[in-house]
């Protein structure tokens, strides 16, 4: 029983890490794709934010099969239903990205060097704050846990400078021009996704 226990709880893991790389994989994708609109890494982006649901879809379904069949109780019970949890996080990072890469092929050609660069840091930063978040759950390392939560929430508090900057500019202007209107959904998911990685690393049990 430990022993099948065992496997299944590295099963998990390894289901997690690949969800995490696929994960990182999109997201290094979207910044390329911000600095150079290329229609096929676009489908690309979409392509791998498909696999990142199946993944995430199958590995739900096997771990509640796995709660199921061995009823497992205490630290590894309570382990195996977060990393359902985290499972599904990945995936609205997966969507919030895809969502960006959507959005820029209509944005473009339109938004300046400036956001331009700050966005494609970014997501930069979200690739290591994302790999940090899953592996500090995996490992129940708080250390790590906290340095992505406080990377997460500073890049939050940058967004929300941003996003004011640009709705006071807006106010300024007589109309407000869509490229701006998608610029700020941007803005907003990068945010998103940065709560989102908060949200695994906060089921680290001992912070």
């Amino acid at each position: 029983m430990i022993m099948e226990m065992e496997r299944e709880v590295k099963k998990l893991n390894d289901d997690l890490l690949k969800g995490c790389r696929l994960t990182q994989e999109v997201v290094s994708k979207t910044s390329s794709l911000l600095m150079r609109f290329d229609a096929r890494k676009m489908q690309e982006i979409i392509d791998g934010n498909k696999k990142i649901g199946a993944l995430c879809v199958a590995s739900r379904e096997y771990l509640a099969d796995v709660i199921k069949q061995y009823q497992p109780k205490g630290s590894v019970l309570t382990f195996i239903s977060s990393s359902i949890s985290v499972n599904i996080e990945l995936k609205q990072i997966g969507d919030l990205t895809a969502g960006i890469a959507e959005s820029l092929s209509s944005l473009n050609t339109d938004i300046s060097e400036r956001h331009k660069i700050n966005i494609s840091q970014f997501t930069k930063i979200l690739q290591n704050i994302v790999w940090d978040s899953v592996i500090s759950f995996l490992k129940q390392d708080a250390g790590l846990a906290k340095k992505a939560i406080l990377a997460s929430l500073e890049l939050k508090k940058i967004c929300s400078r941003m996003q004011g900057d640009l709705i006071e500019t807006n106010k300024k202007a007589e109309t407000t021009e869509r490229g701006e209107v998608i610029l700020l959904f941007i803005i907003q998911s990068v945010g998103d996704i940065a709560a989102r990685t908060v949200n695994i690393a906060q089921f680290v049990t001992n912070i």
